[in-house]
């Protein structure tokens, strides 16, 4: 990921992007307003070091209860997952925006006292690098390690074998011998296991080591693909989506209990964004120039939010003048 301090007006902005994006083949755009915080979905902002747990799946079937009648556009997921991101709940999504005067409203808004960070992002190659599939879909449903290894052992039969092997033991002996399979799904209570391992057994044919040993099959372990991140277009199943322009991307990892069971993925690591991940340094005190460039330009509260709330609040300071003492 390459830095960039730039200067605090729109033109150097855009000049910056004429130089630094030329090979981009699309462009989206997230503002952060304090530049030293990652790009990490808020449910991963939970812990020790965050003062707070997170239960994902039972916030994700609370919400799915309450709002039934969201049921009839909103199918996937992914889809779920948006529409809970729109109403502030914590979830495994990030915002972006194909607008780059979106992104750097939020990037100015708040924490006036910080510098802020534009990311611009190509997510083409990471289109064709990841998908959706239902090792990512199983983190946001599984509520426990017990469940998730349950899944796992006994449901996954269109990506796993009885060859499989989960933390080195084979899917076969785990549904075979309840001692071996209770480490995983636990008997009286649940299971404390942690997630080491899941290795799929690929057949060889005609296939010799250096020696001219014959080699039959090969196993490779598939645990990295739970942390992969996936960027998607949602539809735009809501107003806001719509008016900010919005795209999302998706990431793997899980929290169990507020500790760490999956690791999340770093989309500033060059492993995901190679040379696709640029990071504009907004200096604190242009933020309110910014602002004043934007609000000219039409990005403000109120054209980013069309909620009737921020209509009403926009209104309000439009039509109200101070009387002063």
């Amino acid at each position: 990921m390459k830095e960039i301090q730039v200067k605090g007006n729109l033109s150097s902005i855009t000049d910056c992007l004429n130089q630094s994006a030329e090979g981009f083949q699309a462009l989206w755009f997230r503002g952060q307003p304090n530049y030293e915080h990652k790009l990490v979905p808020s449910i991963f902002r939970q812990g020790e070091n965050f003062g707070v747990i997170y239960n994902e799946q039972k916030m994700f079937e609370e919400f799915k209860r309450r709002y039934p009648d969201q049921s009839d556009s909103h199918k996937t997921t992914y889809e779920w997952l948006t529409l809970m991101q729109h109403y502030g709940l914590p979830t495994r999504l990030l915002d972006w925006s194909s607008n780059l005067l979106v992104a750097l409203y939020f990037c100015c808004i708040n924490d006036k006292k910080e510098d802020g960070a534009l990311y611009i992002f190509d997510p083409t190659n990471m289109e064709r690098m990841y998908g959706f599939n239902e090792l990512l879909e199983m983190q946001v449903q599984e509520k426990s390690r017990s469940d998730f290894f349950n899944r796992l052992i006994y449901k996954l039969d269109n990506v796993l074998d009885e060859n499989s092997k989960l933390n080195g033991v084979t899917i076969g002996d785990l549904k075979k011998d309840l001692m071996k399979r209770s480490r995983f799904t636990g008997l009286s209570t649940g299971s404390t296991e942690s997630f080491e391992s899941l290795e799929i057994r690929t057949e060889l044919l005609n296939t010799v080591d250096i020696k001219g040993n014959a080699v039959p099959h090969i196993y490779q372990d598939i645990k990295r693909a739970f942390s992969n991140i996936v960027p998607f277009k949602a539809p735009h199943l809501n107003p806001r989506i719509r008016q900010q322009h919005g795209f999302f991307t998706f990431h793997g990892g899980m929290f169990v209990d507020g500790m760490d069971f999956i690791p999340t993925g770093d989309m500033e690591d060059e492993m995901y964004t190679s040379e696709s991940l640029l990071k504009l340094k907004i200096s604190k005190d242009d933020k309110s120039s910014l602002l004043r460039e934007l609000s000219y330009a039409g990005i403000r509260e109120a054209t980013l939010f069309p909620e009737m709330e921020y209509q009403a609040k926009e209104i309000k300071e439009l039509h109200s003048t101070s009387i002063s003492s």
